[in-house]
């Protein structure tokens, strides 16, 4: 098993708070009265991807004649992948089926996810985001904005906290507003709504708990 200091010092707070804020907006973008199935790929999942377990749960407890499948995307090998794949609802995929992939998507989860390719990296960042476009209707990001070497540091730390044993690498640079206006720009997107009026960490995270630091977009 991986281990995760995110777990450990934040639990699944953050995991709650998102996925409320995410189920929503599916909601307001696609009328799932009326939708036999919603597929959703999350990519970058993680190993143990608990945010996109309580989407999937979440929605179908309020759409019980709708079939909601998520498809998650990491490094998985091929004993994580036969042991997870019991769950008919979560399917888990080696991320370099994706380059080869012509399936369709309702939606797109990048959570926290494009730093860590690398925003000073704009090519690699394009190439995928490209590809994740192509896949699907909708695409909702979750990730940081900095404003300075203060926000910078502390968006670094949180990383570190969240990320350093399980061997993610940890970014040295984040988006900035201008940056992700150019970023979408550049790949002929278009934002529909953003969301950073959220607090997904607990009080006494002091200022890592800043609104200013997170944001979510959602792109078509």
């Amino acid at each position: 098993m991986k281990f995760n200091l995110r777990n450990i010092l934040l639990r699944d707070y953050r995991e709650k708070i998102l996925s409320e804020v995410i189920s929503n907006q599916i909601e307001t973008l696609e009328n799932l009265k009326i939708k036999k199935n919603v597929k959703i790929l999350d990519y970058g999942s993680g190993y143990n991807p608990v945010l996109i377990k309580k989407i999937i749960h979440q929605l179908s407890s309020r759409y019980k004649k709708t079939n909601f499948v998520a498809y998650c995307y990491d490094y998985y090998d091929k004993k994580e992948i036969l042991l997870n794949n019991k769950n008919k609802k979560i399917k888990f995929f080696h991320i370099n089926k994706l380059k080869s992939s012509n399936k369709k998507f309702n939606f797109c989860l990048i959570i926290d996810v494009l730093h860590h390719i690398g925003i000073n990296d704009g090519n690699k960042i394009f190439i995928t985001t490209k590809k994740l476009k192509k896949l699907s209707k909708y695409i909702i990001i979750k990730d940081h904005f900095q404003y300075g070497a203060f926000s910078n540091f502390l968006l670094i730390a949180m990383d570190f906290i969240g990320n350093y044993f399980d061997g993610v690498k940890i970014p040295s640079i984040y988006f900035n507003k201008i940056s992700y206006k150019k970023f979408l720009k550049k790949l002929a997107l278009k934002e529909i709504k953003r969301i950073n009026d959220k607090k997904y960490y607990k009080w006494y995270w002091f200022y890592i708990n800043n609104k200013k630091l997170q944001f979510i977009s959602v792109v078509k």
